[in-house]
């Protein structure tokens, strides 16, 4: 007789615990303490130091996150919950205000139809809408630690009360830097609510509300980054705060102003980014930003407003690089407690806890692998969860190869289909020259002798068996989910998605309740990610930039791979998921190098520096399709052996079939020639 099962524990299980992929910029401070995982923080301590700090990467790899340890509310929620605040002692000496830019209207900019009009005029309302909205959220951090537990305090370096910051609101009213828009503010809620006067007063301009800024804020605007300066200064110089309590200004979604609505009126149009590059260039110790964005926006645009200059890594700013910290480079590949391993299974743990599941602390890991089960071997896939029938069938002989040769072939796919299939690609390679009428672990390919020959095809075999079988290909297992995830929380949470939802449909296990964490069969994993596959590379059209022909891109060169990987009958060349291209030709034809990058940046592919095997050694980059696409367009994701070395011809002609029409005209007519 089946267990009853309550109503609660039924909606239990209809709940997704990865159904929210993006939480960062979207969850309470209570909830951010359950759900954040600590463990990039001492890989970004940088954050906590003064000076400037751009944080880049691609979509969802948890930049929000990190820049919300910067937020009192989520300081303090910390200490509510009595959990350790996860940044060291010694580095907690901060205020922060922060400027979400999608959040608070500052690219609503692009509402107004004449915003190109007068380019100066813009840039300059910008700054100063912006520099209003810093100033304020600064003042709303010191609101929020001024009634937070003294320790707290202490540790901020917060030196007035209440009482005091009335004075500050008094002599910071009066500063020159306002030119006497703010008036005589005798209290720090006077000074805010003037703060926020001059924010709704922009709001309501860039609604459309009001049909001009009213002239006193024309007449009133402030410099890129002077105000926040002069507050930071009279904070400290005023014995506010402790003299060496850092001051931060949080800049968040930063690629958010390359995609502001511009009407390309005559003249130069309207540059945000540049504006905000200012003040970093000011390198003024006062105060220190932190800017949160995409790497292709930061990398494309280091453009100094009102100069000619371009910001200097390093000397302006230095640069956390969240992508090349969670990637897994060429070493690391079998290496044990890989960063993004830890911290994905950890963020999988949370994820549970948080819907109510018992994960208990310090065996995060063991529950992962008890839920998704350990790696499947390429052979275990092949002989466990293919289901191929007639399997003697499927193994290809050529005529002239011995009786004795084919008949052990045939009579060892019953037993071992994937060992049969290898054979088959040992005796095409090698030649009809072994016996095979031995016990199967004496068989030439099984020898340790061949244990590479072996590795670099075992998972292209995988691909291929499938494809010939007319089967799906197989994915699944802990380790696999965490490779597939390519160093990217988002697609390893998107995985996660697929799973849990195509499980709850599924779940043909009522008993399952509150509490208790189910095991994934291996055949729901397979058919979710297969899902979460194709639904990734969609996704590329909804992307900015030129997302159509890279998404095409994408779907015309897997196509090309894997054409190539299925008609090498020999399997000599296993290395064709991705492709390789000589530095010196990327550098003659600029316009490649640059969608290649773009790709790259948006996180599409991989692009890795590597050394020619042949014998001239020259330095090349190499392409691999990012892992999570690599179910969808049917591409072993492991990179075993050399890729395919293709021409820059070819390679641009796959660009010019995406439908981005490749320019040459930077390339010297002999070289353009040369492609074509």
């Amino acid at each position: 007789m089946e267990a009853a099962v309550s109503e609660s524990d039924e909606a239990v299980m209809k709940s997704n615990p990865f159904f929210e992929l993006y939480v960062g910029d979207r969850i309470s401070a209570h909830e951010f303490v359950t759900v954040f995982s600590p463990l990039l923080v001492e890989h970004t301590e940088a954050l906590f130091l003064p000076g400037n700090i751009v944080v880049t990467g691609i979509q969802g790899c948890g930049k929000s996150m990190l820049l919300s340890l910067l937020k009192p509310k989520v300081r303090m929620e910390f200490d509510t919950a009595g959990e350790a605040f996860p940044v060291r002692d010694d580095l907690r000496r901060f205020i922060c205000g922060s400027v979400n830019l999608a959040h608070q209207n500052v690219i609503d900019f692009g509402y107004r139809s004449a915003i190109d009009a007068d380019v100066l005029q813009t840039e300059l309302q910008f700054a100063d809408f912006l520099n209003y909205l810093l100033c304020d959220s600064i003042l709303s951090s010191i609101e929020q630690y001024l009634v937070a537990p003294h320790h707290i305090r202490a540790e901020v370096g917060l030196l007035g009360a209440q009482v005091d910051f009335d004075q500050f609101a008094l002599e910071i009213s009066n500063h020159p830097i306002w030119e006497g828009w703010l008036g005589r503010c005798e209290s720090f809620a006077q000074l805010r609510s003037r703060l926020g006067d001059r924010a709704r007063a922009y709001r309501r301009f860039l609604h459309g509300k009001d049909r001009d800024l009213d002239h006193s804020i024309k007449d009133t605007i402030t410099a890129i980054g002077s105000p926040q300066i002069v507050l930071a200064e009279l904070l400290r110089g005023g014995g506010w705060i402790d003299s060496r309590t850092h001051v931060f200004a949080d800049i968040d979604q930063y690629e958010e102003l390359g995609s502001i609505s511009s009407r390309q009126t005559a003249g130069e149009a309207v540059d945000y980014r540049a504006v905000i590059n200012k003040a970093l260039s000011s390198r003024n110790g006062e105060i220190s930003y932190r800017i949160g964005t995409r790497g292709y926006s930061w990398k494309s645009h280091g453009k100094i407003h009102g100069t000619s200059g371009n910001l200097e890594q390093m000397r302006d700013y230095k640069y956390i690089d969240l992508d090349d910290i969670l990637r897994k480079h060429e070493d690391d590949s079998s290496r044990a407690g890989h960063v993004f391993d830890r911290f994905a299974v950890d963020v999988f743990a949370r994820r549970l806890r948080f819907s109510g599941f018992d994960v208990p602390k310090g065996h995060e890991a063991k529950k992962f692998e008890e839920v998704y089960g350990r790696n499947l071997s390429p052979e275990e896939k092949v002989n466990q969860h293919l289901g191929i029938r007639e399997k003697a069938s499927y193994v290809k002989v050529e005529d002239g190869w011995s009786e004795t040769t084919k008949s052990s072939l045939r009579s060892l796919a019953e037993r071992n289909f994937y060992q049969a299939k290898l054979g088959e690609l040992w005796v095409r390679q090698k030649g009809d020259v072994d016996n095979l009428s031995v016990r199967d672990e004496l068989l030439p390919w099984r020898r340790s002798s061949s244990q590479w020959w072996r590795k670099e095809r075992a998972h292209a075999m995988v691909v291929r068996i499938a494809s010939e079988t007319k089967q799906k290909t197989i994915w699944g297992g802990a380790s696999e989910l965490l490779e597939l995830a390519g160093g990217s929380i988002l697609a390893f949470l998107g995985l996660n998605q697929f799973i849990w939802s195509t499980l709850i449909q599924r779940n043909d296990r009522p008993e399952i309740g509150l509490g208790e964490v189910p095991s994934v069969p291996v055949s729901v994993q397979s058919v979710s990610i297969l899902k979460a596959s194709k639904a990734w590379v969609e996704m590329i059209y909804e992307q900015s930039g030129r997302s159509a022909e890279r998404a095409r891109f994408v779907s015309n060169v897997g196509s090309i791979l894997r054409k190539k990987l299925l008609d090498d009958k020999n399997l000599s060349y296993p290395g064709a998921n991705g492709f390789s291209l000589l530095d010196r030709d990327l550098d003659e034809f600029p316009e490649v190098r640059s969608f290649l990058e773009e790709l790259a940046d948006y996180g599409n592919v991989l692009m890795l520096p590597h050394t020619s095997k042949s014998s001239d050694r020259k330095l090349r980059t190499k392409f691999y399709f990012h892992p999570i696409f690599c179910p969808s367009l049917g591409l072993p994701y492991v990179r075993t052996k050399e890729p395919y070395y293709a021409k820059i011809g070819e390679v641009a002609g796959w660009i010019y079939e995406s439908g981005y029409e490749v320019p040459l005209r930077s390339s010297p007519p002999e070289v353009q020639k040369g492609l074509i």
